[in-house]
């Protein structure tokens, strides 16, 4: 998802009050809170495992593979 589809989709949220909110760790969920989004670079499609995501950040890659994948900018919330 890119930055203008998800302004898109939260475009049509009727509830504008509604809270923003992550999983918790073990279950429950969370506040988000206050977001500073940083901007990172990220390795796509790197992990195969599931209990992993499928992306990396650029700088927890080896330096020899990251040629192997495609670098986006992305923001972690």
């Amino acid at each position: 998802m890119t930055i203008a589809e998800l302004i898109e989709s939260l475009s049509k949220i009727q509830a504008k009050e509604a809270r923003v909110m992550t999983r918790g760790y073990e279950g429950g969920y969370n506040d988000v809170g206050d977001i500073i989004p940083v901007v990172v670079e990220m390795a796509l499609d790197v992990n195969d495992e599931w209990y992993y995501g499928r992306h990396e950040m650029v700088g927890d890659i080896d330096r020899s593979s990251k040629r192997e994948y495609q670098i986006v900018k992305a923001i972690i919330l």
